[in-house]
């Protein structure tokens, strides 16, 4: 029996065992899958989201000790860069093999490249002469426009946007619906907040966010109890 094995039992990692144990077709380009193939959890502890919503889900043990098996193939489903890093360069210094993973809804051109240990999550889209890093998590409905690069590691949230020949630098993270204009770099281990639009290009380590004024009004039009 072959195994996949996801590291990390918190939301991430829930989505990532529906994925994968769902009744679509994923494709898994990292690995063949002979069949059977268990779907297992590798998380610091028993007591996860994962196993708490998914009872019967196998539970392999702790990542830090975890020692691969031949034909396996770990999927990293962590939603933060500077773990997603470090967790990928502890199981690749013990030999792990990282899956790359594209669900059958994404789309992904003939030209696009797909780096090892990438998560292209349902609906998003990578366009012409778009590279997507190792280890980088593309979360559902995601677009990366025709020659944009997202670095190694990196995690973009839902709804996230790479206009045209923009550049989100290796262990980036961008908040859910942000948006980087065409051709706007950004260096190494830039946080881009949730909704933010950049429309300037910035160097390594740099925060950037639109944060408008956050309102609670009473509706008028609602009837009244």
């Amino acid at each position: 029996m072959s195994r996949i094995l996801i590291a990390g039992g918190g939301g991430f990692g829930l989505e990532m065992y529906g994925y994968l144990t769902g009744a679509l077709t994923s494709t898994l380009s990292s690995v063949q899958r002979p069949e059977p193939t268990m779907v297992g959890i590798l998380n610091d502890g028993p007591d996860c989201e994962v196993l708490r919503k998914v009872p019967h889900a196998p539970y392999v043990g702790n990542i830090q000790d975890h020692q691969p098996e031949p034909g396996d193939a770990v999927v990293i489903a962590i939603g933060d860069a500077a773990a997603r890093r470090k967790v990928a360069q502890m199981l690749r210094a013990r030999g792990a093999r990282l899956l790359t993973y594209i669900h059958p809804t994404a789309l992904v051109a003939d030209t696009a490249m797909i780096g090892e240990g990438a998560i292209i999550c349902p609906h998003s889209i990578v366009n012409a002469g778009a590279q997507v890093g190792e280890n980088v998590a593309v979360n559902v409905f995601c677009s990366i426009g025709h020659g944009a690069q997202v670095g190694a590691h990196s995690v973009l949230s839902p709804y996230c946007a790479l206009s045209g020949d923009s550049v989100l630098g290796e262990g980036g993270f961008m908040g859910t619906r942000a948006t980087l204009f065409p051709k706007v770099v950004l260096g190494a281990n830039c946080v881009v907040d949730a909704h933010s639009p950049v429309k300037q290009s910035a160097p390594d380590r740099k925060l950037i966010s639109m944060r408008g004024q956050y309102l609670v009004l009473d509706n008028r039009l609602a009837p009244k109890a």
